[in-house]
């Protein structure tokens, strides 16, 4: 299964210094077994989300595919530079 992640919530987090690849690392290996074990967004079987350190983000299955999309954030505990729209794909 490959990751492919969005380009603007790689440069948010990147811009904002906020590392999170132990976390990543696991959630991807989780993905890999089993990319639909997260909670859904708005009734999409496609479309799931999860949350790390207050920060929601948004996946999508294509096929062999998961894409991060979307990058939210729930609980600010950061000082963000700058902000970002959740983006979506056609």
């Amino acid at each position: 299964m490959k990751v492919v992640i969005d380009e603007s919530v790689y440069l948010f987090l990147k811009e904002n210094k906020i590392k999170l690849s132990k976390q990543m690392t696991i959630v991807i290996s989780y993905l890999k077994f089993n990319p639909r074990m997260y909670a859904m967004i708005a009734d999409d079987d496609n479309a799931q989300h999860f949350i790390i350190k207050g920060i929601d983000f948004g996946y999508m299955i294509y096929g062999e595919v998961v894409y991060y999309f979307r990058l939210q954030i729930c609980k600010i505990k950061y000082k963000i530079k700058s902000k970002i729209e959740s983006v979506y794909m056609n």
